[in-house]
């Protein structure tokens, strides 16, 4: 399904560019670097860990993330196709958590097919940090340091690591991650309590052998579903075809932060995964199944937290990217796929800085195109947690705990009668006259209908860096045995299934 690599010539650095200093080696670190030097600049990365390993579960990168990397690096995007497994060609969306009810589709197709941009996919984290260290070179990357602190000095600026060693550049990069060493220097914050949101909830995660080869799935068709998130009151739960047989799921709990109560300490129940069966008792067989099949070792948990917007991402000659200025929540699955576009933004800048000229307007220009855009993908994330933990399928499901007894008594005796409630028929319909605008600015930036990047624009190189197309099922992607009305909903606005 994957067409050959394309040969790219890779531009000689050259010594008239802005040398660039990259705090962080991680996924928006390393595409930064590698930005930097597809535009001829030379970088130097510095990563704390001593060696890449296998962590975490795969990430999902969009269609405007691949765009913006097919725009920086074709070759490398792919090679990232080649790893990945397509998510965005199938059933996609929103459902009842106890009921199992479709509560939206999404089509995730349609973005890509009007931008032309490649369709939604996930990949391993592992697989895709090995793809962007080759990129690079390892030769230009730094393990085992730390970026401690920054000093402009005239037209340079000196970054001083954890062990007193001092580089000089041009301009240095903070991609040092939501707790950025970076970003506590440049506004003044304490480096060991970061001004961090929490998003309200914990996150319990886990791979599982869902589907064939490993078993025949019962419950959710992995040929034509790609990723579901099941909503219910106080908590949801998402999860996602990653690729041979596997589902990765997200578990979000309603719960304090700081994993000092009872779902943290798991103190009655043996372990995480018997935690969520019961914390799900009564949600429909397809979440029930996944967590059954999930080895109780694979659990993890952590609380969820994002920064929020502050325009403050440069001090002289250093600038911030990727979730040391924009960490989001999780909810849209926009994390990675900003960095990128981040990156690809602030090389279009810094290039145009001839004779090192020119280094700090173009740092402003480069936040000035980022600023309202991942803004944006924060509010909206924001307001999806919201939504989803809020949702209630009847009238009188789940009371408040401020209630008094008896009027708690009143409204469980109400959810019995299965009335609708008037917040998921109104939420349904709006999401229904809304959701396909959502997808289309989250996916493509509204750029086809000429939206800048200063007034929220993604920054994806379409028409500019990449000659816009999208796969051909069959062809560049699977073929699926599904038809136009499998992504519309059946019923009336507000009832729909």
């Amino acid at each position: 399904m994957v067409g050959p690599i394309p040969v790219v010539e890779i531009p000689t650095p050259r010594d008239d560019l802005p040398e660039v200093l990259v705090a962080g080696g991680g996924i928006a670190g390393l595409i930064t670097a590698l930005a930097m030097q597809r535009k001829g600049m030379k970088v130097k990365v510095f990563e704390k860990v001593k060696e890449y390993k296998l962590f975490g579960g795969p990430i999902q990168l969009q269609c405007n993330a691949q765009g913006a990397l097919d725009s920086i690096a074709p070759d490398v995007a792919e090679k990232v196709l080649a790893k990945s497994t397509i998510t965005g060609d199938r059933i996609n969306g929103l459902l009842d958590g106890v009921a199992g009810d479709w509560f939206y589709r999404f089509d995730t197709r349609q973005p890509c097919y009007n931008n032309g941009l490649p369709l939604t996919l996930v990949i391993a984290r592992y697989d895709l940090l090995e793809i962007l260290r080759d990129a690079v070179g390892e030769e230009n990357i730094m393990m085992q340091t730390v970026v401690e602190k920054y000093e402009n000095v005239g037209d340079k600026v000196i970054a001083t690591l954890t062990t007193g060693e001092t580089y000089e550049g041009d301009v240095l990069i903070g991609a040092d991650g939501i707790n950025s060493k970076m970003r506590a220097q440049m506004r003044g914050e304490d480096p060991n309590n970061p001004p961090l949101a929490y998003a309200g909830y914990a996150v319990y995660t886990a791979i599982c052998d869902y589907s064939a080869p490993h078993r025949d799935a019962i419950h959710t068709d992995v040929d034509k579903t790609g990723y579901q998130v099941f909503l219910g009151p106080k908590q949801y739960f998402v999860s996602s075809d990653v690729g041979n047989g596997q589902q990765q799921y997200y578990a979000f709990l309603d719960v304090p932060a700081g994993g000092d109560d009872k779902y943290a300490k798991c103190e009655d129940w043996e372990n995480y995964r018997e935690m969520l069966l019961d914390r799900f008792s009564g949600w429909c067989p397809a979440v029930l199944e996944r967590l059954e099949c999930t080895r109780p070792e694979d659990v993890e948990r952590r609380d969820v937290f994002d920064v929020l917007p502050n325009p403050r991402w440069i001090d002289g000659r250093v600038a911030l990217l990727g979730d040391s200025a924009h960490a989001v929540q999780p909810n849209l699955g926009q994390g990675g796929g900003q960095a990128i576009e981040s990156a690809y933004a602030l090389a279009d800048e810094l290039v145009k800085c001839e004779n090192k000229k020119g280094v700090q307007m173009a740092l402003m220009k480069y936040t000035s195109r980022r600023f309202l855009r991942t803004g944006s993908i924060h509010g909206l994330s924001r307001f999806s947690s919201i939504m989803n933990t809020v949702y209630r399928r009847y009238l009188g499901d789940e009371p408040y705990d401020f209630y008094p007894e008896p009027v708690r008594k009143f409204w469980n005796e109400v959810a019995k009668l299965k009335i609708p409630h008037p917040g998921s028929v109104v939420g349904q319909m709006a999401i229904m006259g809304t959701m396909p605008g959502l997808l289309e600015y989250v996916g493509g930036g509204f750029n086809r209908f000429g939206l800048p990047a200063w007034l929220g624009g993604a920054s994806h190189g379409n028409g500019t860096d990449r000659v816009p197309r999208s796969q051909v099922p069959g062809v560049s992607a699977p073929l699926r045995d599904l038809k136009k009305e499998d992504f519309e909903m059946k019923g009336i606005p507000g009832l729909a299934k």
